[in-house]
């Protein structure tokens, strides 16, 4: 979920909710507040910010397992079915701990009947990887 959909989609869905708010004059007037001009943004900007915030926290929970004394090995693990031990897929290297944390992350879900096109119908992945940025847009 950090380095793939939560973390990445929800920075991109906190920029355009900002500039947003920021085009909603009435709302700022009522605070207070006047933009003078248009509320630009750059897409290649918000989009590194959101891969920066992945990689920062994704960097942090890293530390703070290591602080902790805690082994990083990052890979794809399999469990071997022998009790405190986990297989690395690509190596063959079986770890054996008394304790083992497989972090799987996350992928996109496609409900059944639906095709990713990455044209028109996009996983996350697809649309944090977007060159432009459509008209409207319906998250489901």
């Amino acid at each position: 979920c950090v380095n793939r959909g939560c973390v990445p989609s929800k920075a991109l869905l906190a920029a355009s909710g900002r500039v947003r708010d920021m085009k909603d004059a009435a709302h700022l007037s009522d605070l207070g507040i006047a933009v003078e001009g248009d509320v630009t943004y750059d897409r290649e900007g918000i989009a590194a910010h959101a891969k920066n915030l992945a990689n920062r926290v994704k960097g942090n929970l890293e530390n703070s397992l290591i602080a902790l004394g805690v082994d990083v090995v990052e890979g794809r693990g399999v469990l071997t079915g022998n009790a405190n031990e986990v297989k690395d897929e690509a190596t063959g290297k079986v770890y054996t701990a008394k304790d083992i944390i497989l972090a799987p992350g996350s992928i996109p879900f496609v409900p059944p009947g639906i095709t990713v096109d990455e044209k028109t119908v996009f996983t996350s992945d697809g649309a944090l990887e977007l060159p432009y940025v459509p008209e409207w847009v319906a998250i489901i």
